[in-house]
């Protein structure tokens, strides 16, 4: 039985030598087994180094580094012991250290890696995926990083690319020019824009936000259209919605409602804020409740211990207990 396999792959190495397109096998108009560097096939079909490869249908097992194989369309099963190098492969792919490919339709995987154009459907690479386009589940054992990502994506310690639609999930830190749906984690989360979620064990941050951005420690960002959650604060240019910063929040400008453990300062406020201390510079408009209360000009009610208001005439510009202005 050795022997028999030693002669096998002493055939199919040497058929390979001979020439590109060298094969031996049991064939009728290119269906059946084939041993061998053939072009075509539809069956089973085992080779050496695949190279300039047309067309298989079936199953293709190769033992050894592929070579150049740009137009090779494989619809079946593919298998490299090293490797496995096509244009487009449809169906399921299994490279012993990586796979790389134009398109793949179905299911790559790569012990090491996977470095494809386009997905649509599952890759997994032990270290880690890259690719221009992913539809569908994309998990790296490192990393994964994708251009245009819709579907999942999960990277043990990063993910990241250009743009997202739909969810990733990075053990360190998760981060995409663009994202719409959920970005998660495990330190850090952000990006350009974010219309979704964005959670970040320590932090969550991106340059425009409009949904829910969650920072163990810190949030923030240019703008914040929506809820903005950090553990200890809160802080950007602008905040549209529902600040909750355990410490404290600001920015230059703050509409809704405001909460936070120490303290609230911007620029301007408008709406409601919760705080041990309320200082809006320039403008405050709306229901502030905290024990001290600052406006550079009022516009609604203070509640505190100490209530100023800038533009009150004396002796109403420092009151106890409530202090308002029409």
């Amino acid at each position: 039985m050795k022997k028999q396999i030693y002669f096998l792959l002493i055939a199919i190495f040497a058929s390979t030598q001979i020439g590109e397109t060298a094969s031996i096998g049991l064939t009728y108009n290119d269906c059946g087994i084939s041993l061998g560097n053939s072009r075509r096939l539809t069956g089973l079909r085992i080779n050496a180094i695949d190279k300039y490869v047309e067309n298989v249908n079936g199953v293709n097992l190769t033992l050894w580094i592929p070579d150049k194989n740009p137009d090779f369309i494989m619809n079946g099963l593919a298998v490299g012991l090293v490797g496995v190098a096509a244009g487009d492969i449809n169906g399921i792919t299994i490279g012993g250290l990586g796979v790389a490919a134009d398109r793949i339709d179905g299911v790559a995987l790569g012990s090491v890696g996977l470095g494809v154009d386009r997905v649509r459907g599952l890759a997994i690479g032990g270290i880690g995926v890259g690719g221009d386009e992913i539809a569908g589940l994309a998990i790296g054992g490192i990393g994964a990083g994708v251009d245009n990502l819709r579907g999942i994506a999960i990277g043990g310690i990063g993910v990241g690319g250009d743009s997202l639609k739909g969810l990733a999930i990075g053990g360190i830190g998760a981060g995409f020019d663009i994202i719409k749906g959920a970005v998660i984690g495990g330190i850090g989360a952000g990006g350009n824009r974010i219309e979704g979620l964005a959670i970040g064990g320590i932090g969550a941050g991106a340059d425009d936000i409009k949904g829910v951005v969650i920072g163990g420690i810190g949030a923030g960002g240019n703008s914040i259209r929506g809820l903005a959650i950090g553990g200890v604060g809160v802080g950007a240019h602008e905040i549209s919605g529902v600040v909750l910063g355990g410490v404290g929040a600001g920015g230059n400008y703050i509409s809704g409602l405001s909460i936070a453990g120490l303290g609230i300062r911007a620029d301007e406020i408008k709406g409601m804020a919760i705080t041990g201390y309320c200082h809006a510079r320039e403008r405050f408009s709306g229901v502030s409740i905290a024990v001290l209360n600052i406006a550079g000009e009022l516009s609604g009610l203070q509640i505190g211990v100490i209530n100023i208001a800038k533009n009150n005439k004396a002796p109403f510009k420092v009151l106890p207990i409530f202090n308002y202005h029409k």
